[in-house]
């Protein structure tokens, strides 16, 4: 995977000369300024320090004119945390999930992902205030792939204003970088890290430098900083998984039995290089020009070898053996599972077996983000400040997934699931050691290229009226932005080998292969040796996957049917859309605000204002007409396949209202009151106008039914209604202490489910039929709801006597309910499952940390929790359709819970003197094992069963 558009070079050359245009145009127009009284405008300044971080972060949140929390780039270097996703769960309110992406919760992520904010995953993502993104078909930055190293600090906004740029329905994420003004001299500064995961076994190295300085010059002061960060990790994940659970009868009684299980290993491997420059350049004290460039590259190598044993409503509870069922009816235990399906790799003699595959997955990806950005901000006169902005960003990703896949004969089995992990157990382990019993079976390929554009302005124009009186100032602005993603995905090109179906004469089983070509693996210290292994197991050895995609054809050749030269997955135009979303937006602002309150001594201010946001989004693509023969005018015939143009969007005009006012009894205590709206664009996956359509028929070849899977490029944006109450203390000492209340009415919510759409065939001769088609994808829902309540608490205890006055706590709760009518989950009868909550979101969740500060010894040790949540109302592996007893077809559809969650964090750093600091880190010491559940109410059972790393770090830190 290359990336020619992206180099470095590019990177300092451009954003080089965008500072140069900016000086040259701004030249003759700078020397024409008179000069001005200096700035009084307090510039932030970051201080070290846990205790200093408080109250840094504190002074923030007081000093808002909106319901924000902040953490300080001091602070978040002092985390146990190794991505910006990591130090977000630490905020109030704000949570994450540990898979890999929303939606998929059979894959788990150490590192985490799925930022929400106050349970909507619906967030925003800004760095400095501008809007930033990652190219994956969503819509926000992937936090994960930001080295929060480059950062100065990280605020999050819970309410709305208006000079806010909209999309957050749940929060708004803003990632803050120094400015060269930001240092008052000459800053050299730096760190060498070493991360080690103790499940992989493996250490891994990082680092930072930064170098910021400032000049007086004969054109004005001119400022440069430069940074650079790099961090490498490595780690592993061991997973058990049980299949649906299935309705039968046993001894007379209806019993609910799971379909099979899987067991799992895996490796991630991930490297993290990022960049930021900065240039400020003030030709007098009334006018600032700067220049920001920022650049993210993400490297990540993900290996997991398993076994799948899915034998769906054919495994049964064998007579006579020793099986517990709850009271619900789903199994407990059982010694003996069985099955009634055909396995044709079963040898004479052996019954009660089911097949089960053997599959080794590779996948590489490559996230690459950069944001070149130039502006100005003129005061012309002690009342008015202007500032005008121009971003282009650019993000790609690029996707390379290569699977290969063994099939063998599993023998009846035991599992118990009564304990804190499944136990299986399997009645002949030494049949899955033996190459000789598993078969060449499949291929499976997948490319993904995404790339993201976006070029915008704004400007702001900002007048200050009063120090004293009701009005306070007032701001206008505008902004104009227009952000483009071609989004180019293969379908999943599975291929066979030797599979069962074909004559056992042409299967190729793994023993007659080269050595090198399999891997008998045992997944050594399985889940740490807490639960047995089923057994050992033969792979298809892992050089062949490394070496795709060369490889995947001598694979077809090699172990494939005579004359096999398949080739890799290419892209076609089915795979490509392109997706495009134009904003142009304004908004006008009041603020205002009174010192003595009806002559109470209360002070009161706030803002209300307008935004005005014109959305255009649309998308364009292609859907896969189906293939095969149906039976047409009374004679068998071929489908023509092909591909047919697809395409649609949506215009919105909204008005987005906000209100934010505070009450200030005294100068430590603030009350606040917020009423706003604000509105989250579909992601560009959601409007994704290429799809796939398929025609299902009896034997006789007379069509049944149509299914089809494509996004929804209609679909409208989500608009919340808002209310944020507020009450706060904060300390003369620096600490603080919150109570905070919230209520969400998002309307038009998208959901994921099946809906009956009339949708177009092509038939043959040329022919077009429109036919009700049961179509998987995204549509807009019954309105969600979500309502909570927060409370936090920052203080070190200085009252305490020496050393004991180095203590702190720094610890939040959020409560949160939700509903979310709209998904479409059934049960594994078939029944539609109603009051599910909104995805994501917990409804307990919250964070202790206890702090120690005294001289140069500063520590943390952080706990953080939250309860069950929905993951996805849909999920692939939980869904689809069986025969049951009365020969039905029922069509089953589960939500993914992840159950309740828990992790122990810890750092502590010495410092030498006031230039060296070691810090040393640890990361789920409690080596918790992450659990999620599938199905609702009493038919509620477990799915997955996740135990990762430890993760250790030593950074060494300088600063001169």
């Amino acid at each position: 995977m290359s990336w020619p558009q992206n180099s470095y070079r590019s990177f300092v050359l451009a954003g080089a000369s965008v500072l140069v245009l900016g000086a040259l145009s701004a030249a003759s127009f700078a020397q024409a300024q008179t000069a001005a009284a200096a700035d009084d405008e307090l510039q932030e300044i970051v201080v070290s320090g846990q205790r200093f971080a408080v109250s840094d972060a504190a002074k923030r949140k007081a000093a808002a004119d909106m319901i924000l929390d902040s953490i300080s780039a001091d602070d978040a270097g002092k985390l146990p945390d190794n991505s910006v996703t990591e130090v977000l769960q630490r905020v109030p309110g704000v949570s994450i999930t540990h898979f890999a992406a929303v939606g998929d919760p059979d894959h788990y992520s150490v590192e985490g992902s799925g930022v929400t904010v106050r349970g909507l995953s619906q967030v925003s993502s800004t760095l400095n205030g501008r809007e930033a993104f990652s190219a994956n078909g969503g819509r926000a930055l992937l936090f994960e792939d930001v080295p929060p190293e480059l950062l100065a600090g990280v605020d999050v906004l819970k309410s709305g204003s208006p000079d806010v740029i909209e999309g957050g329905i749940g929060g708004s994420v803003n990632l803050r970088t120094k400015m060269p003004f930001d240092y008052d001299h000459q800053t050299f500064s730096g760190s060498v890290s070493a991360d080690y995961g103790d499940f992989i076994k493996q250490t891994k190295p990082g680092g930072s430098l930064l170098y910021a300085n400032r000049w007086m010059t004969g054109i004005g002061e001119i400022g440069a900083m430069a940074s650079v960060a790099y961090s490498d990790i490595s780690t592993r994940h061991d997973t058990i998984q049980v299949e649906p659970y299935f309705p039968q009868t046993y001894n007379g009684k209806n019993v609910y039995v799971p379909g099979g299980f899987d067991w799992r290993s895996g490796t991630f491997d991930r490297k993290r290089l990022g960049a930021y420059e900065s240039l400020e350049w003030s030709p007098n004290n009334d006018l600032t020009f700067y220049q920001t460039g920022f650049r993210s590259d993400y490297w990540s190598k993900s290996k997991e070898a398993g076994v799948y044993n899915q034998g769906s409503n054919s495994v049964n509870v064998t007579a006579g053996s020793n099986s517990v069922f709850g009271s619900n009816g789903g199994l407990l235990s059982s010694n003996q599972l069985s099955s009634t399906a055909s396995d044709p790799l079963q040898l004479p003699g052996e019954t009660g077996g089911s097949t089960a595959l053997a599959n080794p997955g590779l996948t590489n990806q490559h996230n690459v983000t950069t944001d070149l950005s130039q502006g100005m901000k003129w005061t012309p006169t002690k009342n008015w400040t202007i500032t005008t902005d121009f971003q282009y960003a650019i993000s790609q990703s690029q996707q390379q997934r290569i699977d290969l896949f063994s099939q063998t004969s599993v023998p009846s089995y035991g599992i118990n699931l009564t304990g804190d992990l499944p136990v299986i157990t399997v009645s002949n382990p030494s049949q899955l050691a033996d190459p000789s019993r598993y078969i060449w079976y499949a291929t499976m390929d997948h490319l993904e290229n995404h790339i993201g554009r976006e070029l915008a302005w704004s400007g702001d124009a900002d007048y200050h009226v009063s120090d004293s009186g009701f009005l306070r100032s007032f701001k206008v602005g505008a902004r104009f932005a227009d952000r483009t993603e071609k989004d180019d995905v293969t379908g999943y090109n599975w291929t066979g080998l030797t599979p069962t179906w074909n004559p056992s004469s042409s299967w190729k089983y793994l023993n007659t292969a080269a050595a090198s070509d399999i891997n008998v693996s045992g997944f050594s210290n399985f889940f740490r040796g807490a639960t047995t292994l089923p057994g050992t197991t033969v792979f298809p050895a892992w050089s062949l996957l490394e070496s795709y995609p060369e490889s995947l054809t001598k694979i077809h050749q090699l172990y494939g049917l005579a004359g096999d030269n398949t080739a890799p997955v290419t892209y076609t135009v089915a795979n490509l859309s392109h997706t495009k979303t134009r904003t142009e937006s304004a908004y006008a602002m009041a603020r205002f605000g009174e010192d003595n309150l009806f002559g109470s001594g209360w002070k009161m201010n706030g803002n209300f204002g307008v935004r005005i946001v014109n959305n255009e989004n649309s998308s364009q693509g292609y859907i896969q007409q189906p293939t095969g023969q149906i039976l047409y005018n009374g004679a068998t015939a071929d489908l023509p396949g092909g591909y047919t143009a697809n395409n649609g969007g949506h215009n919105s005009l909204m008005a987005l209202p906000s209100f934010n006012v505070q009450f200030m009894p005294n100068d430590e205590v603030h009350l606040r009151f917020a009423a706003y709206q604000n509105m989250t664009n579909p992601s560009f996956n959601n409007l994704n106008a290429s799809g796939s359509l398929s025609l299902t028929t009896d034997t006789n070849h007379v069509i049944t039914g149509a299914t089809a899977t494509s996004g929804n490029p209609n679909l409208k944006p989500q608009l919340a209604n808002n209310l944020d109450v507020s009450a706060e203390w904060y300390m003369p000492d620096g600490g603080q202490v919150h109570v905070a209340g919230f209520y969400k009415q998002i309307k038009d919510y998208i959901s994921y489910g099946v809906t009956s759409v009339n949708v177009p065939f092509a038939l043959p001769g040329g022919a077009t039929q429109t036919m009700t088609a049961a179509v998987s994808g995204y549509f807009n829902a019954q309105p969600a709801y979500v309502k909570g309540a927060e409370i936090g608490l920052q203080k070190f205890f200085d009252f305490l006597p020496a050393p004991f006055d180095g203590l702190g706590i720094d610890t939040n709760f959020t409560y949160i309910y939700s509903k979310s009518p709209g998904d479409l989950s059934y049960d594994m009868l078939g029944n539609r499952i109603t009051g599910l909550p909104v995805d994501l979101l917990s409804r307990y969740n919250y964070n202790i940390t206890g702090m120690y500060e005294k001289g140069p010894i500063s520590a943390r040790l952080a706990y953080t929790w939250r309860s069950k949540y929905l993951l996805t109302p849909t999920a692939n592996g939980t869904n689809g359709t069986y025969t049951n007893a009365a020969g039905q077809t029922v069509t089953y559809n589960l939500p993914i819970f992840a159950d309740d969650y828990g992790t122990l964090d810890a750092s502590i750093a010495y410092s030498f003197d006031d230039h060296i600091t070691l810090t040393l880190e640890a990361q789920n010491l409690t080596n918790s094992v992450t659990k999620t559940l599938m199905g609702y109410g009493d038919q509620q059972y477990g799915r997955s069963w996740f135990v990762a790393d430890r993760r250790y770090s030593a950074v060494l830190r300088f600063n001169y």
